[in-house]
């Protein structure tokens, strides 16, 4: 029987909103949404929460289950990547089968799209991420230097800005990474090998970085539980 960890890292600090991952959203710290989706998958024998704050750690702790991990506090600085910070963890921890972790700050995801991610990652597979199609056509991206701006792409030097010769393009939405532990211990990377990406809908791949993200986050919730009311939201509108 193949065993998994899950792994949420949440670090105290946070430049743009104060206290994010327990920022409260409809009442709730952001944190929970991420624990109680990981925890209602059912996929995972260990479930840690990797953080430096007291706080943090507390709401964690009232998950049954849950482990706290206390992150060294030189991997809790805006330097440090997540991927740094959870390498040097795994040299501290029980090795799994699987190695995945998840965002707190992708709210939305849910226990179904983790379930499904976990199913992806099979023999041959190296890692799989969530991703969402960008917002934003990139064949439109431009870079700036000084007052001038120079196309990233052809497509606006010829013209071709239309659906018809636009390529989707897809990132990455912090809802989660997976890989064998091996694999990610040996590539240092989720993107190495043969990869396969889940695709969610970007409603479900709300990320919050700022105040602003937070506002939009209340507002989803506030349209969903209009649309499972019994009221028509056509009406309300």
């Amino acid at each position: 029987m193949l065993t998994k960890l899950a792994v949420i890292p949440a670090r105290g600090g946070s430049t743009r909103l104060k206290g994010k991952n327990i920022y409260p959203l409809n009442g709730k710290p952001l944190i929970c949404y991420t624990i109680e989706a990981v925890i209602g998958s059912g996929c995972f024998d260990t479930i840690m929460v990797s953080t430096d704050n007291d706080k943090i750690a507390d709401v964690a702790s009232g998950f049954k289950g849950v482990v706290v991990y206390r992150r060294e506090q030189k991997y809790s600085t805006v330097e440090v990547t997540v991927l740094e910070a959870l390498l040097a963890m795994m040299d501290h921890i029980p090795r799994h089968d699987v190695f995945a972790y998840f965002l707190p700050t992708c709210p939305f995801r849910n226990s179904d799209d983790i379930k499904r991610g976990v199913k992806m990652l099979t023999e041959g597979i190296n890692s799989v991420v969530s991703v969402v199609e960008y917002s934003e056509p990139i064949q439109l991206a431009l870079i700036k230097k000084g007052n001038d701006i120079v196309p990233v792409f052809d497509n606006l030097i010829v013209g071709f800005t239309n659906s018809k010769y636009v390529q989707k393009y897809y990132k990455p939405n912090g809802a989660f990474y997976m890989s064998w532990w091996g694999n990610l211990v040996k590539t240092k990377s989720f993107f190495v090998g043969n990869v396969k990406g889940y695709v969610m809908p970007k409603e479900r791949s709300h990320d919050i970085d700022n105040v602003f993200d937070m506002f939009v986050a209340e507002r989803i919730i506030e349209y969903e539980l209009l649309a499972r009311s019994t009221v028509s939201v056509e009406y309300l509108i």
